[in-house]
């Protein structure tokens, strides 16, 4: 994919590990240095984006779970 080609913008979503069964654990946000360090975010940022924004959100499924939204944008 040309650099032409690539969006605006790219929205990537990743998901905490769920509690084990029987073993309630506090929800951990990610950080920013963690979400910098994801292989598919440093895959992106190689191709000309830059972090934009990030949101820690509770999973409405298993409140121990953390949703993670990143927006990149391209510079």
């Amino acid at each position: 994919m040309s650099s032409a080609e690539l969006p605006a913008t790219k929205i990537l979503t990743f998901l905490s590990e769920a509690a084990k069964i029987g073993r309630p654990a506090a929800p951990q946000p990610f950080t920013k240095a963690e979400i910098l360090a994801f292989p598919e975010v440093k895959q992106w940022l190689a191709k000309g984006y830059a972090l934009d924004s990030f949101e820690n959100k509770l999973s409405p499924k298993d409140p121990s779970q953390v949703i993670l939204l990143v927006l990149l944008v391209r510079n």
